[in-house]
């Protein structure tokens, strides 16, 4: 997942240093911090967060931020934080948890920049700079940040809901399997897509409970998601959910043994 870099720079007018503005490549819808031209940057604390005084501390004296405790003042801002794009002022909002209704509404608007309290905790221990998340892709830590995910045979409505995961974990999700691809996430064994990726032995194929697993860990700063014992306990097995029919058998030892093997 590509992000961008914030970087504090002290001011020589006034005691509390301001934040780095950001430079990138041209976007072309001109309201992007992807811009070459130099852009404002200030976080905007929501909700419960507020009271996050570790969160605080990580701000302070390095970032411009304010704090907005009332939920309905903080979904009054939305309007006024997209015109601001227009002016090259970019408010990224921090929330604690990507559970609560402040954030589901937030989500719900385009042109939003949305960060995890978690995730500024974590650049600040590791002393490295706040990254910027993309436009409408909230970003709640980078376990995944080296991750494109491809899935497999997986329900529209369950896909959308791990394609946020993924997205929330700072990787990447692609429609089709390509040379790309580092990790496919099969419910079930079968089609092109997990036939393609089985014979180019590139990707791991993973259940979806590698994923479930790797976002219920998403505030544990140690947790390592690519570790290859972790990886080798959610490879897909050859037969992953796929019901199959013997007919035609007449010994039923020989029968019994091809149904151990099929739920081994």
């Amino acid at each position: 997942m590509t992000t961008e870099r914030i970087s504090p720079i002290l001011s020589q007018t006034i005691s509390k240093p301001y934040h780095r503005r950001q430079k990138a490549k041209k976007n072309s819808d001109n309201v992007s911090p992807t811009n070459p031209t130099d852009w404002t940057i200030r976080f905007c604390i929501v909700g419960s967060a507020c009271s996050n005084q570790q969160l605080l501390a990580a701000l302070e004296d390095r970032y411009v931020y304010e704090c907005i405790n009332d939920e309905r003042q903080a979904i009054r801002t939305l309007a006024e934080t997209k015109a601001l794009l227009a002016q090259r002022q970019l408010r990224i909002y921090i929330v604690d948890s990507f559970d609560d209704c402040i954030f589901q509404y937030i989500k719900e608007n385009e042109d939003i920049y949305t960060i995890s309290s978690e995730l500024v905790l974590s650049c600040a221990e590791r002393e490295i700079d706040i990254p910027v998340p993309r436009r409408n892709r909230p970003l709640y830590c980078q376990h995944l940040s080296s991750a494109v995910i491809c899935f497999v045979g997986i329900r529209r409505d369950t896909h959308t809901e791990f394609s946020d995961y993924v997205h929330y974990l700072g990787g990447s999700v692609r429609k089709d399997y390509s040379d790309q691809v580092t990790h496919v996430i099969s419910h079930a064994n079968i089609g092109e897509k997990y036939l393609t990726a089985f014979n180019m032995e590139r990707s791991e194929i993973l259940t979806e409970d590698w994923l479930l697993h790797c976002w219920s860990q998403r505030d544990n700063r140690q947790f390592d998601p690519f570790d290859a014992e972790f990886l080798r306990m959610h490879r897909a097995k050859p037969l992953h959910n796929l019901n199959l029919f013997f007919f035609g058998f007449n010994n039923e030892n020989e029968l019994q043994h091809l149904h151990s093997l099929t739920q081994e």
